[in-house]
Protein backbone atom coordinates (compact mmCIF):
# COMPACT_ATOMS: atom_id res chain seq x y z
CA UNK A 1 0.00 0.00 0.00
CA UNK A 2 0.80 3.42 -1.18
CA UNK A 3 0.81 6.36 1.39
CA UNK A 4 1.32 10.06 -0.15
CA UNK A 5 1.74 13.46 1.37
CA UNK A 6 1.94 16.65 0.40
CA UNK A 7 3.45 20.15 1.93
CA UNK A 8 4.87 23.74 0.86
CA UNK A 9 6.81 26.18 2.42
CA UNK A 10 7.81 29.73 1.33
CA UNK A 11 11.01 30.66 -0.51
CA UNK A 12 12.36 33.63 0.64
CA UNK A 13 13.32 36.38 -1.78
CA UNK A 14 16.04 39.02 -0.59
CA UNK A 15 15.68 42.98 -2.25
CA UNK A 16 18.41 43.49 -4.76
CA UNK A 17 19.54 39.74 -5.38
CA UNK A 18 19.69 39.10 -9.24
CA UNK A 19 16.94 37.08 -10.45
CA UNK A 20 18.08 34.01 -13.05
CA UNK A 21 17.19 32.98 -16.78
CA UNK A 22 17.95 36.30 -18.71
CA UNK A 23 21.62 37.83 -19.34
CA UNK A 24 20.63 40.91 -20.27
CA UNK A 25 19.08 41.46 -16.64
CA UNK A 26 21.58 43.14 -14.87
CA UNK A 27 19.74 44.63 -12.04
CA UNK A 28 18.70 43.23 -8.80
CA UNK A 29 14.67 41.90 -7.12
CA UNK A 30 12.49 44.69 -6.38
CA UNK A 31 10.11 42.53 -4.62
CA UNK A 32 7.55 39.67 -5.13
CA UNK A 33 4.34 39.39 -7.25
CA UNK A 34 3.50 36.46 -5.59
CA UNK A 35 5.65 34.35 -2.95
CA UNK A 36 7.90 31.16 -4.65
CA UNK A 37 7.33 28.43 -3.10
CA UNK A 38 8.98 24.99 -2.46
CA UNK A 39 6.56 21.69 -3.03
CA UNK A 40 7.07 18.26 -1.43
CA UNK A 41 5.47 15.21 -2.28
CA UNK A 42 6.25 12.08 -0.41
CA UNK A 43 5.50 8.42 -1.34
CA UNK A 44 5.87 5.92 1.36
CA UNK A 45 6.16 2.39 0.29
CA UNK A 46 6.31 -1.15 1.92
CA UNK A 47 10.29 0.09 3.00
CA UNK A 48 11.26 2.49 1.75
CA UNK A 49 10.06 6.59 1.30
CA UNK A 50 10.83 8.35 -2.16
CA UNK A 51 10.21 12.94 -1.63
CA UNK A 52 10.15 14.26 -4.92
CA UNK A 53 10.55 18.24 -4.03
CA UNK A 54 9.49 20.97 -6.94
CA UNK A 55 11.55 24.59 -6.24
CA UNK A 56 10.68 27.81 -7.52
CA UNK A 57 14.09 28.25 -8.81
CA UNK A 58 15.69 28.58 -12.64
CA UNK A 59 17.80 25.35 -11.44
CA UNK A 60 18.93 23.00 -9.43
CA UNK A 61 22.60 22.21 -9.49
CA UNK A 62 24.60 19.04 -8.16
CA UNK A 63 25.93 20.49 -4.89
CA UNK A 64 21.96 21.68 -4.15
CA UNK A 65 20.85 18.36 -4.34
CA UNK A 66 23.22 16.63 -1.95
CA UNK A 67 22.92 19.08 0.69
CA UNK A 68 18.71 18.28 0.18
CA UNK A 69 19.76 14.85 -0.07
CA UNK A 70 22.42 14.69 3.16
CA UNK A 71 19.56 17.05 5.16
CA UNK A 72 16.16 14.40 4.70
CA UNK A 73 18.57 11.38 5.80
CA UNK A 74 17.21 12.53 9.50
CA UNK A 75 13.58 12.64 8.39
CA UNK A 76 13.35 9.09 7.06
CA UNK A 77 13.50 9.64 3.48
CA UNK A 78 15.25 6.91 1.53
CA UNK A 79 15.29 8.85 -1.81
CA UNK A 80 14.93 12.93 -2.77
CA UNK A 81 14.20 13.93 -5.96
CA UNK A 82 14.52 17.58 -6.41
CA UNK A 83 13.42 19.78 -9.64
CA UNK A 84 13.09 23.15 -10.59
CA UNK A 85 10.07 24.94 -12.15
CA UNK A 86 12.67 26.95 -14.34
CA UNK A 87 10.77 29.99 -14.07
CA UNK A 88 12.94 33.05 -14.75
CA UNK A 89 11.78 35.56 -12.32
CA UNK A 90 12.72 33.41 -9.66
CA UNK A 91 16.87 33.81 -7.66
CA UNK A 92 19.88 33.30 -9.66
CA UNK A 93 21.19 29.91 -8.32
CA UNK A 94 23.90 29.70 -10.74
CA UNK A 95 23.15 28.02 -13.86
CA UNK A 96 25.76 27.74 -16.12
CA UNK A 97 25.59 24.61 -19.35
CA UNK A 98 27.52 21.75 -17.91
CA UNK A 99 26.85 23.10 -13.94
CA UNK A 100 28.26 25.21 -11.44
CA UNK A 101 27.94 26.05 -7.51
CA UNK A 102 24.96 26.95 -6.13
CA UNK A 103 25.24 30.57 -4.29
CA UNK A 104 25.76 29.37 -0.70
CA UNK A 105 22.96 32.27 0.57
CA UNK A 106 20.72 30.86 -1.94
CA UNK A 107 21.36 27.43 -0.91
CA UNK A 108 21.11 27.52 2.90
CA UNK A 109 17.43 29.33 2.06
CA UNK A 110 16.18 26.21 -0.55
CA UNK A 111 17.51 24.40 2.56
CA UNK A 112 15.53 25.04 5.23
CA UNK A 113 12.73 25.44 3.14
CA UNK A 114 12.75 22.10 1.63
CA UNK A 115 13.39 20.89 5.19
CA UNK A 116 10.06 22.55 6.16
CA UNK A 117 7.57 21.12 2.76
CA UNK A 118 9.15 17.47 3.33
CA UNK A 119 8.05 17.33 7.41
CA UNK A 120 4.55 18.52 5.92
CA UNK A 121 4.32 16.07 3.54
CA UNK A 122 5.40 13.46 5.32
CA UNK A 123 3.37 14.52 8.17
CA UNK A 124 0.13 14.53 5.77
CA UNK A 125 0.56 10.95 4.72
CA UNK A 126 -2.32 9.13 4.04
CA UNK A 127 -2.97 5.66 2.11
CA UNK A 128 -3.62 6.34 -1.49
CA UNK A 129 -3.03 5.50 -5.21
CA UNK A 130 -1.83 6.94 -8.23
CA UNK A 131 -2.17 7.11 -11.84
CA UNK A 132 -1.50 9.08 -14.80
CA UNK A 133 -3.51 11.22 -17.59
CA UNK A 134 -2.45 13.26 -20.52
CA UNK A 135 -4.11 16.29 -22.18
CA UNK A 136 -2.80 18.11 -25.50
CA UNK A 137 -3.33 21.55 -25.44
CA UNK A 138 -3.24 23.87 -28.42
CA UNK A 139 -2.24 28.20 -28.58
CA UNK A 140 0.07 27.75 -25.43
CA UNK A 141 3.49 27.32 -26.86
CA UNK A 142 5.44 26.39 -29.57
CA UNK A 143 8.68 25.08 -30.69
CA UNK A 144 11.39 28.03 -30.37
CA UNK A 145 13.20 28.07 -33.48
CA UNK A 146 10.52 27.81 -36.02
CA UNK A 147 8.82 30.48 -37.71
CA UNK A 148 5.97 31.81 -35.59
CA UNK A 149 3.17 30.52 -37.91
CA UNK A 150 3.14 26.59 -36.77
CA UNK A 151 1.48 26.33 -33.18
CA UNK A 152 1.91 22.93 -32.05
CA UNK A 153 -0.02 21.08 -29.77
CA UNK A 154 1.83 20.44 -26.29
CA UNK A 155 1.47 17.60 -24.51
CA UNK A 156 0.49 17.82 -20.38
CA UNK A 157 1.28 14.93 -17.93
CA UNK A 158 -0.59 14.82 -14.86
CA UNK A 159 0.05 12.26 -12.41
CA UNK A 160 -2.95 12.04 -10.25
CA UNK A 161 -3.28 11.22 -6.34
CA UNK A 162 -6.14 9.78 -5.01
CA UNK A 163 -7.64 8.95 -1.83
CA UNK A 164 -8.38 4.66 -1.20
CA UNK A 165 -12.13 4.05 -2.13
CA UNK A 166 -14.33 0.79 -2.68
CA UNK A 167 -14.06 -0.65 -5.56
CA UNK A 168 -17.95 0.47 -6.76
CA UNK A 169 -17.07 4.25 -5.46
CA UNK A 170 -15.07 6.59 -7.69
CA UNK A 171 -12.03 8.03 -5.14
CA UNK A 172 -12.02 11.72 -4.60
CA UNK A 173 -8.57 13.24 -6.07
CA UNK A 174 -6.50 14.50 -3.45
CA UNK A 175 -3.50 16.27 -5.41
CA UNK A 176 -2.09 16.35 -8.60
CA UNK A 177 1.54 16.90 -10.31
CA UNK A 178 1.25 18.99 -13.47
CA UNK A 179 4.33 18.61 -15.92
CA UNK A 180 4.23 21.39 -18.46
CA UNK A 181 7.01 20.72 -21.44
CA UNK A 182 6.86 24.51 -21.43
CA UNK A 183 9.07 27.09 -20.46
CA UNK A 184 7.95 29.13 -17.70
CA UNK A 185 8.31 32.67 -19.62
CA UNK A 186 5.73 34.93 -19.69
CA UNK A 187 7.10 37.52 -18.49
CA UNK A 188 9.87 40.16 -19.88
CA UNK A 189 13.54 40.22 -19.66
CA UNK A 190 13.21 43.51 -17.65
CA UNK A 191 10.87 42.06 -14.77
CA UNK A 192 12.53 42.65 -11.65
CA UNK A 193 9.72 41.16 -9.67
CA UNK A 194 9.98 37.35 -8.27
CA UNK A 195 7.36 35.12 -9.61
CA UNK A 196 6.72 31.57 -10.49
CA UNK A 197 5.21 32.82 -13.67
CA UNK A 198 3.27 30.07 -15.96
CA UNK A 199 4.04 27.58 -13.10
CA UNK A 200 2.81 29.86 -10.51
CA UNK A 201 -0.54 30.58 -13.06
CA UNK A 202 -0.84 26.60 -13.56
CA UNK A 203 -1.33 25.84 -9.52
CA UNK A 204 -3.75 28.99 -8.94
CA UNK A 205 -5.61 27.82 -11.94
CA UNK A 206 -6.43 23.87 -10.82
CA UNK A 207 -6.71 25.25 -6.97
CA UNK A 208 -10.24 24.45 -6.39
CA UNK A 209 -9.89 20.69 -8.16
CA UNK A 210 -7.61 19.46 -5.40
CA UNK A 211 -6.51 19.63 -2.20
CA UNK A 212 -3.19 20.77 -3.36
CA UNK A 213 -1.81 20.99 -7.08
CA UNK A 214 2.12 20.51 -7.90
CA UNK A 215 3.55 22.44 -11.17
CA UNK A 216 6.71 20.99 -12.83
CA UNK A 217 8.42 21.38 -15.75
CA UNK A 218 9.13 18.40 -18.44
CA UNK A 219 11.26 18.17 -21.25
CA UNK A 220 11.17 21.99 -22.25
CA UNK A 221 14.50 22.51 -23.86
CA UNK A 222 12.65 23.83 -27.17
CA UNK A 223 8.88 24.99 -26.47
CA UNK A 224 8.21 27.95 -25.15
CA UNK A 225 5.30 30.56 -24.90
CA UNK A 226 6.95 32.78 -27.84
CA UNK A 227 5.15 32.30 -30.28
CA UNK A 228 1.55 31.92 -28.86
CA UNK A 229 1.86 34.68 -25.73
CA UNK A 230 0.11 38.32 -26.24
CA UNK A 231 1.02 39.83 -23.94
CA UNK A 232 3.64 39.73 -21.04
CA UNK A 233 2.29 40.37 -17.76
CA UNK A 234 0.42 38.58 -15.02
CA UNK A 235 -2.93 38.53 -16.79
CA UNK A 236 -1.35 36.64 -20.23
CA UNK A 237 0.25 34.02 -17.29
CA UNK A 238 -3.18 33.34 -15.94
CA UNK A 239 -4.60 33.17 -19.56
CA UNK A 240 -2.77 30.76 -20.59
CA UNK A 241 -2.42 28.73 -17.52
CA UNK A 242 -6.38 28.84 -17.64
CA UNK A 243 -5.81 27.03 -21.03
CA UNK A 244 -3.66 24.21 -19.51
CA UNK A 245 -6.22 23.88 -16.51
CA UNK A 246 -9.38 23.54 -18.97
CA UNK A 247 -7.39 20.80 -21.14
CA UNK A 248 -6.03 18.97 -17.58
CA UNK A 249 -10.04 19.09 -16.74
CA UNK A 250 -11.23 17.35 -19.32
CA UNK A 251 -8.50 14.55 -19.27
CA UNK A 252 -9.26 13.65 -16.04
CA UNK A 253 -12.69 13.87 -16.61
CA UNK A 254 -12.07 11.04 -19.71
CA UNK A 255 -9.89 9.47 -17.52
CA UNK A 256 -12.59 9.24 -14.58
CA UNK A 257 -13.88 5.36 -15.03
CA UNK A 258 -10.48 3.88 -14.78
CA UNK A 259 -9.56 1.05 -12.34
CA UNK A 260 -6.55 0.46 -10.33
CA UNK A 261 -4.90 -2.40 -10.75
CA UNK A 262 -2.79 -3.74 -7.53
CA UNK A 263 0.11 -2.69 -9.13
CA UNK A 264 -1.00 0.92 -7.96
CA UNK A 265 0.18 0.02 -4.36
CA UNK A 266 3.54 -0.34 -5.18
CA UNK A 267 6.98 1.68 -5.00
CA UNK A 268 9.88 0.48 -6.82
CA UNK A 269 12.88 2.04 -5.38
CA UNK A 270 14.81 4.89 -7.71
CA UNK A 271 17.54 3.38 -10.47
CA UNK A 272 20.07 5.43 -11.67
CA UNK A 273 22.85 5.40 -14.06
CA UNK A 274 25.75 7.85 -14.44
CA UNK A 275 26.47 8.91 -17.87
CA UNK A 276 29.49 10.24 -19.53
CA UNK A 277 28.75 12.65 -22.82
CA UNK A 278 31.66 14.36 -24.98
CA UNK A 279 31.81 17.94 -24.75
CA UNK A 280 30.27 19.52 -27.50
CA UNK A 281 33.53 21.24 -29.74
CA UNK A 282 34.04 24.45 -30.74
CA UNK A 283 32.51 24.45 -34.48
CA UNK A 284 32.02 26.79 -37.02
CA UNK A 285 28.80 27.32 -36.70
CA UNK A 286 29.43 29.08 -33.01
CA UNK A 287 31.68 31.31 -34.82
CA UNK A 288 30.56 35.65 -35.34
CA UNK A 289 31.59 34.74 -39.10
CA UNK A 290 29.05 32.03 -39.95
CA UNK A 291 26.04 33.52 -38.95
CA UNK A 292 24.30 34.69 -42.24
CA UNK A 293 20.69 36.68 -41.70
CA UNK A 294 18.75 34.17 -43.84
CA UNK A 295 19.82 31.56 -40.97
CA UNK A 296 17.79 33.72 -38.60
CA UNK A 297 14.48 35.70 -40.82
CA UNK A 298 11.68 35.59 -38.78
CA UNK A 299 12.87 36.80 -34.86
CA UNK A 300 15.09 39.84 -34.14
CA UNK A 301 14.87 38.69 -30.47
CA UNK A 302 16.39 35.22 -31.26
CA UNK A 303 19.18 36.78 -33.04
CA UNK A 304 20.34 38.91 -30.28
CA UNK A 305 19.80 35.40 -27.84
CA UNK A 306 21.39 33.58 -30.63
CA UNK A 307 24.32 36.11 -30.06
CA UNK A 308 24.40 36.12 -26.17
CA UNK A 309 24.79 32.15 -26.71
CA UNK A 310 27.72 32.47 -28.61
CA UNK A 311 29.20 34.56 -26.06
CA UNK A 312 28.12 32.11 -23.18
CA UNK A 313 29.32 28.69 -24.76
CA UNK A 314 32.95 30.24 -25.47
CA UNK A 315 32.84 31.26 -21.61
CA UNK A 316 31.77 28.41 -20.43
CA UNK A 317 34.25 26.21 -22.64
CA UNK A 318 36.95 28.48 -20.85
CA UNK A 319 35.80 27.91 -17.85
CA UNK A 320 35.02 24.40 -17.54
CA UNK A 321 38.14 23.08 -20.07
CA UNK A 322 36.62 19.57 -20.13
CA UNK A 323 36.29 16.57 -23.00
CA UNK A 324 33.28 15.11 -21.26
CA UNK A 325 30.39 15.90 -18.87
CA UNK A 326 28.87 13.25 -15.75
CA UNK A 327 25.04 13.54 -16.32
CA UNK A 328 23.33 10.93 -14.25
CA UNK A 329 19.67 9.77 -15.03
CA UNK A 330 17.30 8.48 -12.95
CA UNK A 331 13.81 6.69 -13.15
CA UNK A 332 11.23 5.25 -10.47
CA UNK A 333 7.49 3.45 -10.60
CA UNK A 334 4.90 4.68 -8.28
CA UNK A 335 2.35 1.62 -9.24
CA UNK A 336 1.75 1.53 -12.94
CA UNK A 337 3.05 4.99 -13.61
CA UNK A 338 7.19 5.10 -14.40
CA UNK A 339 9.10 8.58 -13.71
CA UNK A 340 12.20 9.67 -15.75
CA UNK A 341 14.48 12.45 -14.14
CA UNK A 342 16.63 14.42 -16.14
CA UNK A 343 18.98 16.95 -14.88
CA UNK A 344 19.19 18.94 -18.09
CA UNK A 345 16.37 21.31 -21.06
CA UNK A 346 16.10 18.19 -22.82
CA UNK A 347 14.38 18.95 -26.19
CA UNK A 348 10.63 17.63 -25.97
CA UNK A 349 10.64 15.32 -28.84
CA UNK A 350 13.69 12.68 -26.93
CA UNK A 351 11.19 12.64 -24.03
CA UNK A 352 8.74 11.88 -26.55
CA UNK A 353 11.14 8.77 -27.76
CA UNK A 354 11.06 8.11 -24.12
CA UNK A 355 7.75 7.74 -24.03
CA UNK A 356 6.96 6.28 -26.71
CA UNK A 357 9.66 3.89 -26.04
CA UNK A 358 7.89 2.27 -23.34
CA UNK A 359 4.86 1.77 -24.24
CA UNK A 360 3.40 -0.80 -21.38
CA UNK A 361 3.47 2.03 -19.18
CA UNK A 362 2.41 5.53 -18.54
CA UNK A 363 5.46 7.80 -18.55
CA UNK A 364 6.19 11.02 -17.52
CA UNK A 365 10.19 12.74 -18.08
CA UNK A 366 10.95 15.30 -15.96
CA UNK A 367 13.29 17.98 -16.74
CA UNK A 368 15.40 20.32 -14.53
CA UNK A 369 15.50 17.45 -11.95
CA UNK A 370 18.39 16.29 -9.87
CA UNK A 371 21.08 18.54 -11.44
CA UNK A 372 21.92 20.69 -15.01
CA UNK A 373 23.48 20.01 -17.42
CA UNK A 374 22.18 22.87 -19.78
CA UNK A 375 20.24 22.31 -23.08
CA UNK A 376 20.27 18.86 -24.82
CA UNK A 377 18.54 18.79 -28.48
CA UNK A 378 18.61 16.18 -30.97
CA UNK A 379 20.25 15.33 -33.91
CA UNK A 380 18.07 17.46 -36.11
CA UNK A 381 18.08 20.64 -34.42
CA UNK A 382 18.82 23.63 -36.43
CA UNK A 383 21.36 26.10 -35.11
CA UNK A 384 19.86 28.07 -32.37
CA UNK A 385 20.65 29.66 -29.03
CA UNK A 386 19.60 26.63 -27.68
CA UNK A 387 22.26 24.33 -30.03
CA UNK A 388 25.37 26.82 -29.40
CA UNK A 389 24.93 27.04 -26.07
CA UNK A 390 24.47 23.32 -25.13
CA UNK A 391 27.55 21.69 -23.33
CA UNK A 392 27.42 18.50 -25.32
CA UNK A 393 28.34 16.94 -28.65
CA UNK A 394 25.43 16.16 -30.95
CA UNK A 395 23.64 12.78 -30.06
CA UNK A 396 24.40 13.11 -26.61
CA UNK A 397 20.19 13.36 -26.31
CA UNK A 398 19.89 10.37 -28.27
CA UNK A 399 22.21 8.74 -25.71
CA UNK A 400 20.09 9.69 -22.51
CA UNK A 401 17.42 8.28 -24.30
CA UNK A 402 19.00 5.37 -24.54
CA UNK A 403 20.02 5.52 -21.07
CA UNK A 404 16.50 6.17 -19.18
CA UNK A 405 14.87 2.90 -22.03
CA UNK A 406 17.35 0.81 -20.37
CA UNK A 407 16.38 2.18 -16.66
CA UNK A 408 12.70 1.76 -17.50
CA UNK A 409 13.65 -1.46 -18.34
CA UNK A 410 15.04 -2.55 -15.10
CA UNK A 411 12.91 -0.68 -13.15
CA UNK A 412 10.03 -2.84 -14.58
CA UNK A 413 11.59 -6.22 -13.92
CA UNK A 414 12.46 -4.78 -10.31
CA UNK A 415 8.93 -4.10 -10.04
CA UNK A 416 7.58 -7.53 -11.39
CA UNK A 417 9.80 -9.06 -8.60
CA UNK A 418 8.14 -7.00 -5.99
CA UNK A 419 4.68 -8.76 -7.28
Amino acid sequence: MLKLGHGKATLSVVLGEQLGGYIDRTEGVLGSIEPLEVHAVSVEGDSSRLVLLVVDLICVNTDLVARIRAAATDLGVSDVWVSATHAHSTPEAGCYPGGAATPKALADRVVRSSLIAMRRAIAAEAPGRVRAVRSVVSGVAGRRNVPPGETPRVPIDVLIVEEMAPSDESPRIRGMLVISPVHPTVLPPDNRLASADLTGGIRRALARDAEWVVAATGAAGDISTRTTRQARDTAEVNRLAARIADAVRSAIAEGADERHSEADATLTAPLATTLDLPARPRTPDATADDRPAHRDPFSARRQIVLEQGIAIAEESRARLSTSQHSVTIEVCALGEVQLVAIPAELYLGLAEQIRDGNPAHPTIVLGYTNGYLGYVPDREAPLSYETVVSPVAEGSGEAIVATALGLLSDADTATALVK
